[in-house]
């Protein structure tokens, strides 16, 4: 199966059913589109009126400078099958599973994605899978699902329905409750080698507030975040993306870790501080990001 790389420091959600809203996202700098097809969606009247929007936009190339996912709706809605039958199509990377509890029902998904793709003659494993955490039990599953398909590229967040689940209170000025969630997903993330995605900022003109939520994130260890709203996008690239100063500092530490290694030794110091192996891993990764980015923008 492909190791492709995903660039991820932004995914917006569009409703699926809105041609505006589509196009309008189609001129975005976001990095992933999210067609969706779930909570946007109604009335119910609207669920195929969407499927067809997305067929026909994403077949025409309306979004071929992006990652397309599409947010199908719950497992037991009665609606996941034909949301998936009719999209699964060129020009969809793959698909958010919402309201995903534990490792069985992404196994059960990545089962049909398979089913699909053999029925339609697509190669195997061809779209990819996102888990969303949302609930108290995806938080303690967490692991589990991450483990449960070569197909998840990522795992993410979402803050609101959690607290619901967990029946508490929404607090965005310190966010206490948030705090170990948050991090146990990016951890499990990174232990998987998965893409860590934070939660969305749902109070969408609070570009302050917004931007709080990016730092935490940023040192949490995230690579990206669902977005709401197309002015939520330039702080999300930003934060994301390795700043000047990164940048300069991991070619230096290469070319030093270089010199060393000429001259027989496995370690250096740069600015007073020990430089060994896992700085030089945290390096390479900071400009394989920067490759990434600057392909994006090709």
């Amino acid at each position: 199966m492909e190791n492709k790389k995903y660039l991820m420091r932004s995914l917006m959600f569009v409703p699926g059913h809105s041609e505006k809203l589509q196009q309008s996202a189609s001129k975005s700098d976001a990095d992933v589109i999210l067609l969706d097809l779930e909570d946007s969606v109604l009335p119910v009247s609207n669920k195929q009126i969407a499927r067809d929007t997305i067929i026909k936009n994403v077949k025409a190339g309306m979004f071929k400078n992006f990652e397309v996912f599409i947010r199908i709706n719950e497992r037991e809605s009665g609606f996941l099958l034909q949301d998936v039958y009719q999209t699964t199509i060129e020009g969809v990377t793959g698909y958010l599973y919402s309201k995903t509890n534990n490792a069985e029902d992404i196994v059960f998904f990545d089962r049909l994605l398979e089913t699909i793709e053999y029925e339609k003659g697509i190669p195997i494993g061809t779209f990819k899978i996102i888990p969303i955490l949302e609930t108290a039990s995806s938080i303690i599953n967490a692991n589990e699902i991450a483990k449960a398909s070569k197909r998840n590229v990522a795992i993410g967040f979402g803050s609101e329905d959690f607290v619901s689940d967990l029946e508490g209170i929404r607090d965005f000025d310190d966010a206490e409750n948030l705090f170990t969630p948050r991090a146990w997903v990016a951890m499990v993330a990174r232990t998987n080698n998965l893409i860590p995605i934070d939660a969305a900022y749902i109070k969408i003109h609070d570009l302050e507030g917004l931007e709080k939520h990016l730092k935490v994130g940023r040192k949490l260890g995230y690579a990206g975040m669902w977005l709401l709203h197309p002015k939520q996008n330039a702080l999300a690239n930003q934060y994301y993306a390795p700043s000047q100063a990164e940048i300069d500092e991991a070619n230096e530490i290469l070319r030093l870790i270089d010199e060393a290694q000429k001259l027989g030794k496995g370690v250096t110091i740069i600015n007073g501080s020990f430089i060994g192996p896992p700085l030089v891993v945290k390096a390479k990764h900071i400009l394989e990001r920067v490759n990434l980015i600057k392909a994006k923008q090709k």
